[in-house]
């Protein structure tokens, strides 16, 4: 094996990180981006915000200059930070400015001293003690509505105040927590009770070696184990103990909360009447008796068994239609999810063209601190060490890119939206109905972007039309050709089969089949794997299971 030295020559492209920052902030939708943008305003004393004129001024001033980019933000950052520390001293005290003799005659800064920092930072008048920093007494403006949370009790918060109110044991109403913290968004116990039972189980026992440790002198080594508010040994549950407890948790206000099945959820909130009439009793009867041939709509078997009427069962059934499938409905956690919309478009006056809009009303309108600029002109007077005048170059080149890569980001959904709109024209004017087959590869020929770029635009982006609110993957779509030759979105397919099925017979739905040969007539040549295809992602049933009395 021999060993030697070789120089090889190589080239190969790398991404900055301020490139990477501006390539997230582009995928990012206007709430996560606001969320951003203020945690960069936390972390870096050189940003603040400023009114909405200045950012009017400063928008127009860089839109007179040309789309503003990343270089760009670079090199400007670059320059006036160079020209921050151009005046500052060397680590040996010799100077390295024209403005030297200045600097000799005035007093060294002694970074020690925290009132002349003070005073430096942010223009500090000792005798008048006014300061001429914009946001002193904004304190009264915290309370902007934007930021106000209302205090809203959750479901679980709901469930376990509920359960304090009920006459069970101290162990029961334990175990009744736990059952509690373990129900999903949908309100269903997915976790087996057996395992919930032997977790509070192994807890009780801690508690009551906590306790008698405590009784033996040595409480401090097993404190954290003791139950707040409980200072009496606990005696562990039994299986059947615990059916008790799911029993009493899932009688609580949503009914049927805590379920471990369908079937479980729905009996549950029928035993929860009082005084059932015939239809819930029969329906009742129908879940714990029937509820296979139920779930298959074997109608047929369920009169046979139960020996009733059709009529008597359609009772039963519509009973059985008003139950909540999910008692916890997406309501267990504080987390409400709402869409806000990145862009708007709306016709002109004289409808002939659209105003196209990128909604950053929710942005912070941002400027470079003055305090910074202080600092900046006092640098040629004071000495400041490496560190501090590196930490200062470094916040402020960061502070001047994002400034520019919002605005450079603004600029790019521009351009995308615009195309969009521009291909999709049809669509804006008259609905949903005449949207086109689109992919990526024609917007991006049309704004000259990279497809990974319009990519990062489209995902998790929404636009409000005088149609509605649609997600910008709405737009884009396979094309199908007609048997007239021209090409439709799938889309559009998808729409004719649900509204096939909408105006279906209900006693006789109409098979996969069925809907292929009623869209072969409509001009639409589709197959029948394809119609099921379509079907399943609309996330409609089976024609058997469709089927209604």
């Amino acid at each position: 094996m021999k060993l030697g030295i070789t120089l090889k020559a190589s080239l190969q492209q790398s991404l900055t990180p301020q490139q990477i920052q501006y390539l997230k902030m582009l995928q990012l939708p206007l709430l996560q981006l606001e969320q951003h943008v203020r945690a960069e305003m936390e972390n870096n004393p050189m940003l603040e915000e400023g009114s909405e004129y200045e950012g009017e001024s400063t928008s127009d001033s860089g839109s007179a200059e040309g789309e503003p980019t990343i270089e760009r933000a670079e090199s400007t950052a670059a320059e006036d930070a160079a020209s921050a520390v151009a005046y500052a001293t060397t680590e040996d005290g010799s100077t390295s400015s024209p403005g030297s003799e200045i600097q000799e005659g005035a007093a060294e800064f002694d970074p020690k001293d925290a009132f002349e920092f003070y005073k430096l930072i942010w223009g500090e008048d000792a005798t008048s003690g006014s300061s001429t920093d914009t946001r002193a007494g904004d304190d009264d403006d915290d309370d902007d509505p934007i930021f106000q949370f209302r205090d809203v009790q959750t479901l679980e918060e709901d469930l376990l105040e509920q359960l304090r109110y009920l006459h069970i044991t101290t162990e029961e109403r334990l175990l009744g927590e736990y059952i509690i913290g373990n129900v999903d968004e949908d309100g269903y116990l997915r976790r087996p009770l057996d395992e919930v039972l032997q977790e509070t189980n192994d807890r009780f026992a801690e508690h009551n070696l906590a306790i008698h440790a405590h009784e033996m002198g040595r409480g401090k080594q097993y404190a954290q184990d003791l139950f707040d508010d409980i200072d009496v040994p606990l005696n562990p549950l039994s299986m059947k103990h615990a059916e008790l407890v799911l029993r009493k948790v899932q009688a609580l206000d949503p009914p049927g909360i805590a379920s471990r099945s369908v079937q479980e959820c729905l009996v549950a909130q029928l035993r929860t009447i009082e005084r059932p009439n015939a239809a819930q009793k029969l329906a009742l009867m129908i879940l714990t008796k029937t509820y296979d041939a139920f779930a298959m709509k074997h109608y047929h078997i369920i009169e046979r068994q139960l020996g009733v009427t059709q009529d008597y069962l359609r009772e039963a059934i519509d009973v059985i239609r008003r139950l909540t499938p999910r008692p916890g409905a997406g309501t267990i956690g504080p987390e409400v999810n709402t869409v806000t919309p990145d862009f708007t478009v709306e016709p002109t006056e004289d409808d002939q063209d659209f105003l196209i809009t990128v909604n950053d009303s929710r942005l912070p309108v941002l400027r470079v601190s003055n305090a910074y600029e202080k600092l900046k002109k006092e640098a040629r007077f004071h000495k400041f060490n490496k560190e501090t005048r590196e930490w200062l170059r470094k916040k402020y080149e960061d502070a001047k890119f994002l400034m520019q890569a919002i605005r450079q980001r603004k600029n790019t959904m521009l351009r995308v939206m615009t195309a969009i709109v521009g291909l999709q024209q049809d669509f804006f004017r008259f609905g949903p109905e005449h949207l086109k087959p689109l992919i990526y590869r024609d917007v991006s020929e049309v704004t000259g972007l990279d497809i990974s770029t319009v990519c990062r635009i489209v995902n998790s982006k929404y636009v409000l039309t005088r149609f509605g609110t649609f997600e910008l993957k709405y737009f884009f779509s396979e094309a199908l050709m007609t048997d007239d030759g021209e090409e439709v979105s799938t889309r559009i397919i998808k729409q004719k089969i649900k509204e096939l099925i909408d105006a279906e017979s209900k006693d006789k739905p109409l098979s996969d089949d069925k809907l292929g040969k009623d869209l072969k007539k409509l001009g639409y040549n589709v197959a029948r794997r394809t119609v099921a295809k379509y079907r399943e992602q609309l996330r409609i049933p089976v024609a058997r299971l469709r089927r209604e009395l």
